[in-house]
């Protein structure tokens, strides 16, 4: 079961590396585009719904 997540965590910074590098840090690519799914195992790369900001 750790190797599973072992693996999906390395595929996610491959692509880190591959196309966003340039773009921003890897924490912010992390925070607003990956979104895993626990159920499946699987991860998305795409842009994560903001909740609302508060002030």
């Amino acid at each position: 079961m750790g190797r599973i997540v072992k693996d999906m965590f390395l595929d996610i910074v491959e692509e880190w590396e591959t196309l966003w590098k340039d773009e921003m840090d890897f924490y912010d690519f992390l925070d607003e585009y990956v979104e895993i799914n626990d159920d499946q195992r699987t991860y998305v790369v795409k842009m994560r719904k903001k909740g609302p900001e508060f002030f």
